[in-house]
Order: structure tokens, then sequence, then C-alpha cells
């Protein structure tokens, strides 16, 4: 039997673990549309969720390959280097300061990710995130075309199959019902918020034994000191 496969199934889900109801008058009264708020939780607990997975190592799931870039706006002598648009669907850059997410079409490497802080202060091949703009430094000399992998945003939750592993879809309804325990209308008191929680730690603890994916060891690595490759 298959579950938890579409948003119908995960408002249910959502009904069930928070003991409300799609006519619930504390849920809805607040509603500029039908549904909008239970929606508004699963939206941002796909989000929780999916930032969850990807600190637990499934970031590969959610790789693209942005739009070749074969030239660039701005001009060094007025902006300080030139940019390009991010993608529309862009969450962070599938890279870091030890190995570049830029690169040519045959896989090889270009730039190096710096601090958008230090953006002033280094010249060449040279690469930061800045608002929703790729910038590169004065002084880059950037392929005719070059290329950048990216980790997206998964899109907004409808009537389709959900783009998230099967086995890890609870996870989504019961952050989505910690994000509704925030708000001031969920029956249930202390029980209800500590059944949530309860959800939660038991979700994440079935996600991360999950999450590897070959029997190669965990292996613990310092976390990269520069956080412009994320979406701000």
């Amino acid at each position: 039997m298959a579950v938890l496969t579409n948003l119908a199934s995960l408002q249910r889900a959502f009904y069930r673990l928070t003991g409300t109801a799609s006519d619930d008058d504390s849920l809805i009264e607040h509603d500029a549309s039908a549904l909008e708020a239970v929606n508004q939780f699963l939206q941002y607990g796909l989000n929780d969720a999916q930032d969850y997975l990807m600190d637990c190592g499934l970031s590969d799931r959610w790789v693209k390959q942005a739009t070749a870039i074969t030239s660039w706006s701005g001009t060094e002598s007025t902006d300080g280097g030139r940019y390009k648009p991010l993608e529309s669907d862009f969450f962070r850059l599938a890279g870091d300061d030890m190995t570049s997410a830029l690169r040519k079409a045959d896989g090889t490497r270009w730039g190096h990710l710096i601090n958008f802080r230090d953006r002033f202060r280094v010249r060449g091949d040279r690469y930061w995130l800045q608002g929703t703009n790729l910038w590169i430094a004065k002084g880059a000399n950037p392929p005719a075309s070059l290329l950048y992998d990216y980790h997206f945003r998964i899109p907004t939750l409808s009537s389709d199959t959900v783009d998230f592993p099967a086995e890890d879809r609870p996870l989504i309804v019961a952050y989505a019902a910690e994000r509704a325990m925030e708000d001031d209308w969920l029956p249930g008191g202390q029980e209800m918020e500590a059944k949530i929680r309860n959800k939660v730690q038991t979700c994440e603890r079935r996600a991360f034994r999950r999450a590897r994916r070959s029997r190669t060891q965990r292996k613990l690595r310092p976390k990269p000191t520069l956080g412009t490759h994320y979406y701000t």
C-alpha cells in the first residue's frame, strides 16, 4: 500500500498527528484560502526535512546543473566584479572552499569560493554568493561557458508525488506539526507538545540511520568555515 505519496496524504497524516481535522475552526479561522494554514505548515516541514537529510549526507538527491553562463552583467570598474543571477530554485552551491562548484563542461573545476566580505580584497579566479547573484572577482578569467552544480529547493507541495525519500516522508509531517506547535491554536497542551517532539526525534533517528548509502564508514569532517555557499 502506497503511503504519503502526495499533498492530500500528508494533510491526513498531519491531522492524525495533531488531533485536528480539515474543518477545525482553530486551524482554518485565519485562512485566506482553503487549507492555507495546513499547507503552509507542511511546506515548512518539507523544507526542514530537506535541510535535515542534506545535513545527514543525502544532498546528492537534489543536485542540478545550472544553465551554462556565457555572459556576465556588471563591470569591474563600477561594481567591483561581474555577476550572474542564480537559478530560481537555487538553495546551496554543490561545493565549498575546498571543492569548487564551478566547472567546465568536462568537469574541470574553476575558481575558488571566498567569503563575500573579502570581495574587494582579492583578485583573479575567485567567486562568491551575494543576495541572488553569483559574483566573480576583479581580474577573473572564466571560460567562455561556465557551469555550476547546485542543490535545489524542493518545489512547492502539490497534488503530485512528493520529491522526497518515501520511507522518510513522516519526517515532513513531524516537522510540520512542530511548526504548528509554535502557534497558539494547537489543542492538546503539554501532552500534545511532548507527543510531537517525540515524533520528530523518532523520525530523525530513523532518517539518520537510512542516510548511509554505502558500506563506507561515516567520517567526521570539519565543517567549511565559509558560509557563502548557502543562499541568503
